[in-house]
């Protein structure tokens, strides 16, 4: 199977360096972003998302890329 590559720059943006986001399994949204993880998990199980893909953003501005297996 091949993995797939997800751009998620605009999901992403505007959401402060270093924080912990939570997307939709299918990368369509952000469901919840902060400094504590456990409430960001918490927020997008609320949300009704059994298992969101979760980041961290870089706390400097860096390129990156995610892949998602």
């Amino acid at each position: 199977m091949a993995t797939e590559i997800a751009d998620i720059d605009d999901l992403v943006e505007g959401i402060p360096p270093g924080a912990w986001v939570a997307i939709s399994e299918k990368l369509h949204k952000v469901l919840a972003y902060g400094i504590d993880l456990r409430a960001v998990l918490d927020e997008a199980h609320q949300m009704g998302e059994e298992l969101p893909l979760i980041v961290r953003l870089p706390e400097q501005s860096l390129s990156w890329f995610l892949a998602v297996a």
